[in-house]
C-alpha cells in the first residue's frame, strides 16, 4: 500500500545565500538570516467586472490581470558578531541573493537590503533581522547540485 503522507520540507533545508560580489561570485549562507527565513512571492492584480451583454440581469463576471510581481526574502537569528559591520554597510545596497532548497528549487537575483535590525536585552544574546526586496525580477529554476 502506498504511503499517503505529505513529503514534508524541513525548514533547515531552505537556505538564503548572499553573494560576495567577486567574479566568479561565491554564495554563502549567513547564520543570522538562516535562523528563521522566509521567501514571499506576490502578484498584484487589477480587478474589473464585465457585464453579460446577452442578459444584463445576470451578475457581472470578475476578470483579473497581473499588474506586477514581487518577492521579498527575510530572515532572523542570533547575531554573528563578525558579520555585523557587513550587514550594517549593506543597508540600501543591492546584493545578489539565492534562496534555495538544495537539489529542488532556487530563486536568484539582485535584492536590496531594505531593513536590518539588531535587538538585544541585558543578559541575553542579541538577535538581528533582515529584509531583502527584489531589485529586478529574480530567476526561478530547479536547483541543480
Amino acid at each position: 500500500m502506498p504511503d499517503n503522507y505529505v513529503e514534508v520540507v524541513s525548514g533547515e533545508s531552505i537556505l538564503v545565500q548572499i553573494g560576495d560580489g567577486a567574479d566568479p561570485e561565491v554564495f554563502a549562507h549567513d547564520c543570522l538570516i538562516n535562523g528563521s527565513r522566509a521567501l514571499n512571492m506576490t502578484a498584484n492584480v487589477t480587478e474589473q467586472t464585465v457585464p453579460n451583454c446577452t442578459d444584463p440581469s445576470k451578475p457581472d463576471k470578475t476578470v483579473r490581470r497581473v499588474d506586477n510581481t514581487d518577492s521579498t526574502i527575510s530572515g532572523e537569528g542570533k547575531l554573528h558578531s563578525s558579520s555585523t559591520l557587513t550587514w550594517l554597510n549593506r543597508v540600501g545596497q543591492t546584493v545578489n541573493v539565492r534562496a534555495r532548497q538544495a537539489g529542488v528549487w532556487q530563486v536568484a537575483g539582485a535584492y536590496i537590503l531594505s531593513e536590518f535590525s539588531i535587538t538585544g536585552q541585558a543578559r541575553e544574546y542579541a538577535t538581528a533581522s533582515v529584509t531583502l526586496v527584489q531589485a529586478d525580477a529574480p530567476t526561478i529554476s530547479a536547483d541543480v547540485p
